[in-house]
């Protein structure tokens, strides 16, 4: 018995970030399931207009960019365990005020959108506050092994989410389904209040023997880092490290979002690929996420963190050539174009992934940890002002060149979003930590 909790103690770190783990595959969970209920909401309930879901889609991400510094900065200012258990609170009412407004009949598209504006800050929040946790909770050696778990619950959240979300449409309704998102934020909600109340306690402790200790959460701050809204905004343009992961990241979702814009009209109608097909295409994409999750670790502390960083930007857009290159093969068969795309999306998200570990292990160790959740903020609001402004542009080009020369484009814009690391001062600048090579 001792043997095993020894080994649950060395894979999961420690009971508070087990319980955020936990708490990270239920709201995954519960977000992908809701992110499928509410387009057929929209489309099947309020009979929406295409333009009015891509409307939908949008908000979110442009509400957040808009409002994503002032959270970072929120969340330095009382903590991010504190910022989570809001941010969750906040999702959860969100979310039953949907499920009560669609139940009594008198949901409107305009109080859709509101409604979503909340859960995307909600869930921008979470994300935001996590960064920032995760340095509290963790020895500095075991960074890279957290993100890489973290991004393991990810990438299961994402695979059981849309399956359970599409089920449940199907099974109860659109209302009812609905309160599986609920539920998945009480869930995650009470497992941070275990947190936050345990970390209360060892402090009570600690004042009673009049010796301070830090806390499992960073203390709140009053003064430098948080001084206004522009800190985290400086410091990443300040620093090239963080500047170059920040602008390479945004290059990078700007293609992917134009790149799956196209994706699924590409292997529909060119691939002639059926929807078990491209079922079986994202849940190999899956599989890489979490098979990356493993690996990652090891990957970080064997390799020099520049070169594995660009390497994980240029491996995607060699993934994305794949999905055009594979029509050249539709007369060897369904099997061998299925195989590719297949090849492609595991690829794609093995790589991402490590990606994402290596980026946000190397923020969490060359960020003051009073800026960090500023600068997460800073970083997300990047990626989230590319992805909308990507996704029309990838449906703009596919019209004017054909979905094959449009998906060539992605795969290059994809690779030079490398050139943002290239700088002497740059990632390749950075030096990894001796405790990551242990």
């Amino acid at each position: 018995m001792g043997r095993s909790r020894a080994w649950l103690a060395r894979v999961f770190i420690s009971r508070p970030f087990s319980r955020v783990l936990a708490g990270q595959v239920v709201s995954v969970t519960g977000s992908n399931a809701t992110a499928v209920v509410v387009p057929l909401i929209a489309v099947i309930t309020l009979n929406a207009s295409s333009f009015e879901v891509g409307v939908l889609n949008a908000a979110e991400s442009l509400a957040a960019a808009v409002l994503g510094i002032h959270i970072g900065r929120w969340c330095d200012r009382i903590g991010p365990d504190r910022t989570m258990l809001v941010s969750n609170l906040t999702g959860a009412v969100a979310t039953i005020g949907l499920f009560a407004v669609l139940h009594a009949g008198v949901l409107s598209f305009p109080l859709l959108l509101a409604l979503l504006l909340v859960v995307g800050l909600a869930e921008l929040g979470f994300d935001i506050s996590r960064t920032g946790y995760t340095v509290s909770l963790v020895p500095r050696e075991r960074l890279p092994h957290a993100n890489a778990l973290i991004e393991g619950a990810n990438a299961i959240g994402e695979g059981i989410g849309p399956s359970v979300g599409g089920w449940l449409f199907d099974a109860v309704g659109a209302a009812l389904s609905l309160l599986f998102d609920f539920v998945t934020y009480v869930c995650s909600s009470l497992l941070v209040l275990l947190n936050v109340l345990e970390r209360r306690k060892r402090k009570t402790v600690a004042s009673e023997h009049t010796s301070r200790r830090d806390g499992s959460a960073p203390a709140e701050t009053d003064g430098d880092g948080d001084g206004d809204v522009l800190s985290g905004l400086r410091f990443v343009w300040g620093n090239g490290i963080i500047r170059s992961i920040a602008f390479s990241a945004g290059q990078f979702n700007f293609f992917t979002a134009a790149f799956f814009t196209i994706y699924y009209v590409f292997v529909v109608r060119v691939l002639h690929m059926d929807p078990v097909a491209v079922g079986l295409a994202a849940t190999c994409s899956g599989i890489g996420g979490i098979v990356s999750s493993v690996a990652a670790g090891a990957l970080i502390r064997r390799m020099a963190s520049g070169p594995l960083f660009i390497a994980t930007l240029l491996a995607p857009a060699l993934a994305a050539l794949l999905v055009p290159l594979s029509a050249l093969t539709i007369g060897y068969g369904n099997a061998v174009v299925i195989a590719l795309v297949c090849v492609s999306q595991f690829v794609w998200s093995f790589t991402v992934t490590v990606n994402l570990v290596l980026s946000e292990s190397i923020k969490q160790v060359t960020t003051p940890e009073r800026l960090l959740g500023q600068v997460s903020s800073v970083e997300r609001v990047i990626a989230l002002a590319a992805e909308p402004i990507g996704a029309l542009a990838g449906g703009l080009f596919a019209d004017m060149i054909g979905e094959d020369i449009a998906l060539y484009l992605c795969a290059v814009g994809l690779a030079v979003s490398t050139a943002w690391a290239l700088g002497e001062h740059g990632i390749l600048s950075f030096c990894k930590p001796d405790e990551w090579q242990r």
